[in-house]
Protein backbone atom coordinates (compact mmCIF):
# COMPACT_ATOMS: atom_id res chain seq x y z
CA UNK A 1 0.00 0.00 0.00
CA UNK A 2 2.72 2.04 1.11
CA UNK A 3 4.92 1.74 -2.24
CA UNK A 4 1.50 2.13 -4.40
CA UNK A 5 1.04 5.62 -2.74
CA UNK A 6 5.08 6.67 -3.53
CA UNK A 7 4.43 5.83 -6.68
CA UNK A 8 1.27 7.56 -7.18
CA UNK A 9 2.61 10.87 -5.10
CA UNK A 10 5.55 10.49 -7.81
CA UNK A 11 3.29 10.35 -10.48
CA UNK A 12 1.28 13.22 -9.03
CA UNK A 13 5.18 15.20 -8.51
CA UNK A 14 6.05 14.54 -11.84
CA UNK A 15 2.75 15.90 -13.32
CA UNK A 16 3.37 19.71 -11.33
CA UNK A 17 7.00 19.48 -12.93
CA UNK A 18 5.92 19.24 -16.12
CA UNK A 19 3.16 21.60 -15.97
CA UNK A 20 5.02 24.33 -13.92
CA UNK A 21 6.61 26.26 -16.93
CA UNK A 22 3.62 27.12 -18.32
CA UNK A 23 0.29 26.51 -16.10
CA UNK A 24 0.84 26.11 -11.93
CA UNK A 25 2.62 28.56 -9.74
CA UNK A 26 5.80 27.84 -8.22
CA UNK A 27 5.28 26.51 -4.83
CA UNK A 28 7.82 27.44 -2.00
CA UNK A 29 7.90 25.21 0.48
CA UNK A 30 8.04 26.04 4.08
CA UNK A 31 11.47 26.15 5.39
CA UNK A 32 11.69 24.80 8.90
CA UNK A 33 11.24 21.25 10.25
CA UNK A 34 8.23 21.61 11.48
CA UNK A 35 6.58 23.30 7.75
CA UNK A 36 8.07 20.48 6.27
CA UNK A 37 6.56 18.25 7.93
CA UNK A 38 3.22 19.94 7.84
CA UNK A 39 3.63 20.26 4.01
CA UNK A 40 4.17 16.73 3.64
CA UNK A 41 0.95 16.38 5.51
CA UNK A 42 -0.80 18.57 3.19
CA UNK A 43 0.34 16.50 0.01
CA UNK A 44 -1.15 13.21 1.92
CA UNK A 45 -4.10 15.14 1.98
CA UNK A 46 -4.12 16.19 -1.18
CA UNK A 47 -3.13 12.41 -2.51
CA UNK A 48 -6.33 11.43 -0.61
CA UNK A 49 -8.66 14.02 -1.54
CA UNK A 50 -7.67 13.11 -5.47
CA UNK A 51 -8.19 9.41 -4.74
CA UNK A 52 -11.71 9.92 -3.54
CA UNK A 53 -12.21 12.16 -6.44
CA UNK A 54 -11.53 9.58 -8.86
CA UNK A 55 -13.37 6.91 -6.45
CA UNK A 56 -16.07 9.28 -6.94
CA UNK A 57 -15.88 9.71 -10.90
CA UNK A 58 -15.49 6.05 -11.26
CA UNK A 59 -18.33 5.07 -9.34
CA UNK A 60 -20.40 7.80 -11.68
CA UNK A 61 -19.22 6.50 -14.69
CA UNK A 62 -20.46 2.61 -13.61
CA UNK A 63 -24.30 3.62 -12.78
CA UNK A 64 -23.84 6.14 -16.49
CA UNK A 65 -23.03 2.89 -18.04
CA UNK A 66 -25.44 0.75 -16.47
CA UNK A 67 -28.47 3.01 -17.22
CA UNK A 68 -27.51 3.48 -20.75
CA UNK A 69 -26.78 -0.76 -20.52
CA UNK A 70 -30.61 -0.69 -18.97
CA UNK A 71 -31.71 1.31 -22.01
CA UNK A 72 -30.44 -0.20 -24.34
CA UNK A 73 -32.42 -3.87 -23.00
CA UNK A 74 -35.33 -2.32 -22.55
CA UNK A 75 -35.19 -0.70 -26.24
CA UNK A 76 -33.61 -3.31 -28.66
CA UNK A 77 -37.29 -5.02 -29.33
CA UNK A 78 -38.08 -1.48 -31.07
CA UNK A 79 -37.42 -1.44 -34.78
CA UNK A 80 -38.67 1.59 -35.90
CA UNK A 81 -36.89 4.88 -34.80
CA UNK A 82 -39.37 6.51 -33.38
CA UNK A 83 -40.47 3.72 -31.45
CA UNK A 84 -37.44 3.38 -29.78
CA UNK A 85 -36.66 6.93 -29.28
CA UNK A 86 -40.10 6.91 -27.36
CA UNK A 87 -38.75 3.99 -25.49
CA UNK A 88 -35.31 5.67 -24.71
CA UNK A 89 -37.41 8.80 -23.24
CA UNK A 90 -39.66 6.81 -21.34
CA UNK A 91 -37.00 4.73 -19.78
CA UNK A 92 -34.47 7.92 -19.27
CA UNK A 93 -36.12 11.18 -18.90
CA UNK A 94 -32.81 12.96 -18.34
CA UNK A 95 -31.43 12.54 -21.63
CA UNK A 96 -30.43 9.58 -24.05
CA UNK A 97 -27.92 9.44 -22.81
CA UNK A 98 -25.38 10.35 -19.29
CA UNK A 99 -22.11 12.13 -19.97
CA UNK A 100 -19.27 9.96 -18.28
CA UNK A 101 -17.65 12.40 -15.47
CA UNK A 102 -14.12 13.06 -14.46
CA UNK A 103 -12.57 13.36 -11.16
CA UNK A 104 -12.97 17.26 -9.91
CA UNK A 105 -9.52 17.90 -8.53
CA UNK A 106 -9.95 21.63 -7.96
CA UNK A 107 -11.31 21.33 -4.29
CA UNK A 108 -8.29 19.37 -3.83
CA UNK A 109 -6.37 21.61 -5.05
CA UNK A 110 -7.52 24.82 -3.36
CA UNK A 111 -7.41 22.94 0.08
CA UNK A 112 -4.17 22.09 -0.66
CA UNK A 113 -2.93 25.06 -1.21
CA UNK A 114 -4.36 26.77 1.67
CA UNK A 115 -2.73 23.73 3.68
CA UNK A 116 0.51 24.60 2.23
CA UNK A 117 0.35 28.21 2.87
CA UNK A 118 -1.09 27.67 6.40
CA UNK A 119 2.53 25.58 7.19
CA UNK A 120 4.75 28.84 6.20
CA UNK A 121 4.72 28.06 2.57
CA UNK A 122 4.16 30.22 -0.43
CA UNK A 123 3.17 30.26 -4.19
CA UNK A 124 4.32 32.79 -6.88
Amino acid sequence: MKKGLLIHAAAILLCAAALSGCLADKVHRPASAAGAICAEQCDQQRLQCNDAAESSALSARGSCQARRDHVEQRCSPWVKDADKQRCQLANNPDGPTCSDPSPDYGSCTATWRTCITSCGGWFE
